[in-house]
């Protein structure tokens, strides 16, 4: 498999891109919409269009600040670097999507908008991504009764035909990977460190068609916390419904998410009621569905699950004598 770029996509990778160590750091991605926005308020311009510009172009006809033209000028020298690069990627069976592509899933733009990553890393049928996803998380540690929970879960999501979103890591992740791929089940899986080991780890359910694996970094990259929240965010983008099994208050990356996730609504999640985790019961008060064990063993699909336990929001009754002029004037 052979796959080509269009300019946009060598743009941003160029300058924001972290396949060429250089002295100029790349773009943020801050960084990067601003430079990307100059570009389309001047007639409309695409990001190729800096390759043929000088930096007094880019300052004074852009409006691009000095010092981002300065690192995009210092970057265009990596040019040969960064396809050198690239082709190296593409021997090891690696490949590369950038948000300018057809292929990129176009649910984490839709989703994630601005967090959504420029660039991606994967390994195997990126077309996976277009369909329903479903991601299970939860701890690290593994007990009895969440096992039998997570697995009646991921036998649902095969039931109903559904894409696992897994996230690499051990625990309720690696067990629900695990089953679900017993099953022959489909799975998306987006890493956020050591993709090239893992690449070998999956190789034929890769292979076989039944597994992608993505990553927003390098595929060389080592654990890094930021890059591992990054990570849970993009699987909250790729999920249509994620399921928490059990977490703490303030006991890591799962509790982390989902806090985040009530407040941008990245995708519709469901918590296990168990009066055991903390972190479910203050979920649940917060508004989130609630899924039982019973549930799980229905014969109910999880669309049903999700309205049957949905938290209805029931608008309060405001007396005339309560409201402020503003709202007896409707303005």
């Amino acid at each position: 498999m052979k796959i080509q770029l269009n300019l946009d996509s060598i743009a941003v990778l160029l300058f924001c891109g972290d396949l060429v160590v250089d002295n100029t750091a790349p773009l943020s991605q801050d960084e990067w919409w601003d430079v990307e926005r100059k570009l389309r308020n001047a007639s409309k311009k695409t990001p190729s269009k800096l390759f043929g510009m000088n930096r007094d172009t880019m300052v004074q006809i852009l409006g691009i600040d000095e010092y981002i033209a300065y690192k995009l000028m210092a970057r265009k020298e990596t040019l040969n670097d960064l396809m050198f690069a690239l082709a190296n990627l593409e021997n090891e069976g690696i490949y590369i999507t950038t948000k300018y592509e057809d292929n990129y899933p176009k649910n984490l733009t839709t989703t994630l908008k601005k967090r959504a990553p420029l660039y991606l890393y994967y390994v195997g049928d990126l077309t996976m991504t277009e369909n329903h996803m479903v991601s299970v998380v939860g701890p690290q540690s593994l007990e009895k009764k969440l096992n039998s929970f997570t697995r009646n879960t991921v036998t649902k999501i095969f039931d109903e035909e559904k894409v696992l979103v897994a996230n690499g890591t051990k625990g309720t992740d690696a067990y629900a990977l695990k089953v679900f791929m017993q099953l022959g089940g489909k799975v998306v899986c987006f890493v956020s460190d050591h993709m090239f080991d893992k690449k070998k780890t999956y190789a034929k359910a890769i292979k076989e068609g039944r597994l992608v694996l993505i990553s927003a970094v390098d595929p060389f990259a080592y654990f890094n916390v930021t890059n591992a929240l990054d990570r849970n965010i993009y699987v909250c983008g790729l999920s249509d419904l994620q399921i928490v099994t059990a977490t703490h208050i303030n006991s890591g990356g799962v509790w982390f998410t989902t806090i985040q996730n009530f407040h941008y609504h990245w995708t519709k999640q469901m918590v296990l009621d168990d009066d055991n985790y903390n972190g479910n019961i203050r979920l649940l008060e917060m508004g989130a569905v609630k899924v039982t064990y019973e549930d799980m063993l229905s014969l109910l699909t999880l669309d049903q699950i999700v309205e049957k336990n949905a938290v209805v929001e029931e608008e309060e009754e405001i007396l005339i004598d309560q409201m402020s002029i503003y709202e007896f004037l409707d303005e």
